[in-house]
């Protein structure tokens, strides 16, 4: 690998790929030193070492059903910022040992945001929930939700 990456730093100088390696060392110390532009030198190491780490180093990907987390339909950007701001509170508070009442305060404030996040979190469910239940057909409101409570709920499979 060692090679390819010299191959490839040469090549982006355009240097001549020598066989020896202390003539190629040379030849790109000179090339950097004749460039003007400090930016572009950096610009075209920084290029070779990304390629090289690239073709060097393995990347596992997830697969399709490898995520991490589920995702619910309820689940929107300010519950996102409201769950890290309480959490964030949580450690605070739980962090602070010398004074007693820091913490107290610390404490009320990291209560009164969780529970504005709950709040939040319960209204966004209840809403999404009205959503599903108003969405069934007119004829038959019950159609889906049954289905759904029953867990006989499926997509049509297509040969």
């Amino acid at each position: 690998m060692l090679i390819n990456w010299k191959k490839n730093l040469l090549g982006n100088f355009n240097c001549r790929n020598n066989t020896n390696d202390l003539t190629s060392d040379n030849a790109l110390g000179h090339k950097a030193r004749l460039c003007t532009n400090i930016v572009v030198v950096i610009h075209t190491f920084n290029s070779a070492i990304t390629a090289a780490c690239e073709a060097t180093f393995q990347v596992s990907r997830p697969g399709k059903g490898a995520t991490k987390e589920r995702s619910v339909p309820w689940w929107t950007n300010d519950l996102t910022i409201l769950r890290k701001k309480a959490l964030a509170l949580r450690r605070w508070y739980q962090r602070t040992k010398i004074d007693a009442k820091l913490w107290h305060d610390r404490r009320v404030l990291y209560l009164e945001c969780n529970r504005l996040c709950l709040a939040k979190l319960r209204e966004e469910k209840q809403k999404s929930w009205k959503d599903f239940c108003s969405s069934t057909e007119s004829s038959n409101p019950w159609n889906a939700v049954y289905r759904y409570a029953a867990g006989k709920l499926r997509s049509k499979l297509t040969l």
